[in-house]
C-alpha cells in the first residue's frame, strides 16, 4: 500500500471551478493514505493529519447492484448546490421548463444605473460579462414578453436604447419596472443532485424528519442498508479515531434518526455530476467524510484534491476516506461511453444533535401541521407555514405538549426548569 505526505497549498482560486489536468501531478490508481505535511513534526502519520484513506474493490457488485437500486431516483434536479455546480453557463437549465437567461452582472448595473437617474459623475456601465459565477437570479420570460418590450429575443438591448432617449426623471419608474421581472429566488445551475436519510431542524421545517424520498420510498431505501453497512464497517476499521468520535455522537442521538446500523444519517446522492472545487459544510467536524460510485457503463473518475495536487481514480466498488471540510476537491466527468454513474457520500449532520427523541421531533411536526390547518388560528393567513417566531418558548406549545404527556426535554434549561 502507497504511503504519501504532502504538504498543502491555498487553492482557493479553484472554488467554483473545474480542476484541469495541471491541478494534480499524480493520479492514485491504487490503495493509497494521503497525510498533510506537518513541518513541526515531519514524520507524523496519524489520524491528526490524514487527508484520505484510499481502497479498491470494497463493495461486492450485489451490494452496489441494491445500493442503485435504493438509490438512483433519490438525484432529482436541484438548484441549490451552490458551489459545487459550477459555472453557472450562459442559462439556468431544467427538464421541467424552458431554460431561463441569467440576470447579468451587466444588466443588473444598468438596472442600478437608471434607477439612480444617472448621477453626472457616473459612466454608463461596460459590458464585462463572464459566466464563471457561480449562482445568479433569472429573468421572469412571461413578465417580460408583451406589447412593450415585444419579442424576448434582444428586449434588454432595445430597452436600453429607448430609455437613453427618455427623459431622466423616467428612469426610476421604469427601471422599477424592469426589476420587478427579476425572479427573487437565487439560483445555482441545475446538477441531479438529492439527500437520504435523516435531517435536522431549520426555521421553516422546525423538526427532525425522514428526508423526503425514504419517508416515501422506505423499502426501496432499505436495500442500500447492506452498502452503509460495510462502509460503516470500514471506516470503523481503517479509521478507529475518527469513527469512534462519530460513534459517541451517534449513540446520542435517537436511533431512528441513523441509517439501520451505521453512524450515518445522511447520504448524498449525485447523478452523472462533474461537481467543481468546493468544501463541505454540514457534517461532523470530528467525524470523516467519503465518497464511492455505484451504476452502470462508467469506469472510473478522477476526485482531484488540487490543493495537495493529488487525483484519486475512482472505480465502481472502491471507497474514499477522506476529509472533505478541509481540503477543496472537484471531480473529472465519468469515464466510459455509457455514463450512468451514482456517486454516495455518506455523513453525520452534526446539527442533528440539536434533536430530541423521536417522539418528541414528531410531535414537533404534528404542532406545526395543526397550527397551519387551523383556520381560526390568530396567526393565520394566506400560504402561511405555521411557523412564527419564538413559537416554542410560547404557552401554546407548552400547553401542546402537556395535552400528550410529553416531557419538556428543555425545561431544566429554564429558569422555572433551574428551580424544579
Amino acid at each position: 500500500m502507497k504511503e504519501l505526505v504532502r504538504a498543502h497549498t491555498d487553492r482557493d482560486d479553484i472554488l467554483g471551478k473545474f480542476a484541469e489536468p495541471e491541478d494534480m501531478d499524480t493520479v492514485i490508481n491504487e490503495d493509497c493514505d494521503l497525510y498533510n505535511l506537518n513541518p513541526l513534526e515531519p514524520d507524523r502519520k496519524d489520524e491528526s493529519n490524514i487527508i484520505f484513506k484510499f481502497r479498491k474493490g470494497v463493495f461486492t457488485d450485489k451490494e452496489q447492484k441494491m445500493a442503485y437500486e435504493g438509490l438512483r431516483d433519490a438525484a432529482t434536479e436541484s438548484q441549490n448546490r451552490g458551489m459545487a455546480a459550477g459555472p453557472r453557463g450562459d442559462q439556468l437549465g431544467s427538464s421541467q421548463r424552458a431554460h431561463r437567461d441569467w440576470v447579468t452582472p451587466y444588466q443588473e448595473e444598468v438596472i442600478d444605473y437608471f434607477s439612480s437617474g444617472g448621477n453626472l459623475f457616473d459612466a454608463f456601465p461596460t459590458d464585462n460579462t463572464t459566466n464563471e459565477e457561480t449562482r445568479g437570479r433569472v429573468w421572469l420570460r412571461s413578465k417580460v414578453i408583451g406589447e412593450k418590450y415585444g419579442d424576448y429575443k434582444g428586449w434588454f438591448d432595445r430597452w436600453v436604447e429607448r430609455m437613453k432617449k427618455q427623459p431622466k426623471n423616467t428612469w426610476d419608474v421604469e427601471a422599477a419596472e424592469v426589476s420587478k421581472m427579476i425572479s427573487d429566488t437565487n439560483y445555482a445551475q441545475t446538477v441531479l443532485s438529492g439527500i437520504a436519510g435523516y435531517f435536522d431542524r431549520y426555521p421553516r421545517i422546525p423538526h427532525g424528519r425522514a428526508c423526503g424520498y425514504n419517508d416515501k420510498y422506505p423499502e426501496k431505501f432499505a436495500k442500500c442498508f447492506p452498502y452503509v453497512n460495510k462502509l460503516n464497517d470500514v471506516f470503523k476499521k481503517e479509521l478507529p479515531v475518527r469513527w469512534g468520535a462519530q460513534n459517541e455522537c451517534a449513540q446520542k442521538l435517537d436511533p431512528r434518526f441513523r441509517i439501520d446500523k451505521s453512524v450515518f444519517t445522511t447520504l448524498t446522492i449525485n447523478y452523472n455530476w462533474r461537481t467543481a472545487g468546493h468544501r463541505d459544510a454540514g457534517d461532523l467536524s470530528s467525524g470523516f467524510s467519503n465518497i464511492s460510485g455505484i451504476g452502470k457503463g462508467w469506469k472510473g473518475f478522477i476526485f482531484t484534491l488540487p490543493e495537495w495536487k493529488i487525483g484519486i481514480n475512482l472505480q465502481p466498488g472502491d471507497l474514499l476516506l477522506v476529509n472533505n471540510h478541509e481540503g477543496i476537491h472537484t471531480n473529472t466527468a465519468g469515464i466510459g461511453e455509457d455514463n450512468d454513474r451514482v456517486s454516495i457520500v455518506a455523513y453525520f449532520r452534526e446539527k442533528m444533535l440539536d434533536l430530541q427523541s423521536y417522539e418528541y421531533e414528531m410531535l414537533r411536526k404534528q404542532f406545526v401541521e395543526e397550527r397551519r390547518g387551523n383556520k381560526e388560528h390568530a396567526l393565520q393567513r394566506n400560504l402561511w407555514n405555521g411557523v412564527s417566531p419564538g413559537m416554542w418558548d410560547k404557552d401554546e406549545w407548552r400547553e401542546y405538549m402537556k395535552s400528550y404527556d410529553m416531557p419538556d426535554p428543555y425545561a431544566s434549561n429554564t429558569i422555572e426548569g433551574f428551580f424544579k
